[in-house]
């Protein structure tokens, strides 16, 4: 089974939206996916393709733009990354 590679580039990221656009994009998530850390902490262990990597470049300016979402965000993405163990890989490039 192929390795899936999906990159969030912070550059790209002005908004909480622009964020949720690439997990969903990427992911195939839903709307709904999205109201609560917990929908989206499910939809991720659940419903994403794996195996898969996913890297955060330029995190510092995402965080720039968005404030505490990403720190939020980030968080969640690490304890996937504890909850899948090799399955779902997950790395921050500040």
């Amino acid at each position: 089974m192929k390795k899936m590679k999906v990159i969030i580039d912070g550059k790209t990221i002005g908004s909480v939206e622009d964020l949720q656009r690439v997990l969903q994009t990427e992911f195939s998530l839903q709307p709904a996916h999205f109201e609560s850390m917990d929908a989206l902490w499910e939809a991720l262990v659940w419903h994403v393709p794996v195996p898969v990597t996913l890297e955060w470049i330029h995190y510092n300016d995402s965080r720039a733009a968005i404030g505490p979402y990403a720190d939020q965000l980030m968080n969640l993405l690490y304890e996937v990354d504890e909850q899948l163990e090799e399955l779902f890989r997950f790395a921050v490039k500040l």
